[in-house]
């Protein structure tokens, strides 16, 4: 997974794409990104998970669910202790 939102709006029209329900027919990934290193060597980004939502509908999301999905992302790489 490249590390962007993903919104798929058919499922079955993405070749190799596997859902966890029968039933979704859209869906929306997010990447929970976190940032490791230090001030003297810098930061890089790590995808320490993701935000995965179906839908039962076809075309399922938009950006206004990508942008509260994306915040919701960042306050969890924020809150998280991530190891």
């Amino acid at each position: 997974m490249k590390a962007e939102t993903q919104i798929v709006p058919d499922v079955e029209a993405r070749p190799g794409h596997i859902a966890c329900d029968g039933a979704t027919k859209s869906e929306i990934v997010v990447p929970i990104i976190d940032q490791v290193g230090d001030k003297y060597v810098g930061y890089v980004d790590r995808v320490v998970g993701v935000i995965d939502v179906d839908c039962a509908d076809l075309e399922g999301f938009d950006e206004v669910d990508k942008e509260w999905l994306e915040r919701l992302a960042k306050l969890l790489a924020r809150s998280c202790d991530w190891p």
